[in-house]
């Protein structure tokens, strides 16, 4: 798997991209595809539907190339594009517009079963329970600590995605983290959470 690219040297590679290099472009949805796609599987559990939007994306992006915006943060903005182009292709399947949609769509949490930073079975216990435990969160809930603390997106950047305010988007986190704190030690959150901002949730695929 290709690294993540940093956000300087994407935002350096749009520019290029803009610029009609399209080498750059490639560049980055190499290295940003997994994000992509684990992202689309949690708005939708249909593998080829997921690529399928994927590539749909940045086949937009190449024809556009010569209109394409500047952007500050690169991941955040394809994350975005990805999503609004995931709800209208379900809108357009549903036949139901797209704002009410989006408001309905289910988010899911898995983490998967081999975790190889994890070493003792009660770590695995640990992380088996916060999956539940976060599972039983709201959608956009759960769409929030994922962003957070998986794509470790701003408040901004996670505003931009949802479609929300940036006050709404840190109201809604201690939502989350009061919801997640009646059924767990404070610590024990904080800690996993950090631990996945470092190592990155170890989400599956399907």
């Amino acid at each position: 798997m290709s690294r993540r690219l940093p956000s300087e040297e994407a935002k350096r590679l749009w520019q290029e991209y803009r610029a009609g290099d399209m080498y750059a472009l490639a560049k980055i949805m190499q290295s940003y595809y997994s994000d992509l796609f684990h992202w689309g599987m949690r708005l939708h559990a249909d593998r080829e539907f997921v690529k399928d939007c994927i590539q749909e994306v940045f086949l937009n992006l190449w024809k556009q190339q010569s209109s394409a915006q500047a952007v500050e943060n690169v991941r955040a903005y394809l994350l975005m594009v990805l999503k609004s182009r995931i709800l209208r292709e379900l809108s357009r399947q549903h036949m139901t517009n797209q704002s009410e949609l989006s408001d309905d769509y289910t988010f899911s949490v898995e983490f998967a079963a081999d975790v190889q930073w994890i070493e003792e079975e009660n770590e695995v216990y640990q992380i088996r329970k916060l999956e539940r435990v976060i599972n039983h969160l709201p959608e956009r809930q759960k769409e929030l600590i994922y962003l957070r603390f998986y794509q470790n997106l701003s408040f901004e950047q996670i505003a931009d995605v949802m479609n929300l305010g940036r006050q709404s988007v840190y109201n809604l986190l201690q939502k989350s983290l009061i919801s997640l704190r009646k059924n767990w030690p404070v610590n024990n959150i904080v800690f996993l959470l950090i631990q996945f901002t470092v190592y990155g949730f170890p989400f599956t695929d399907a």
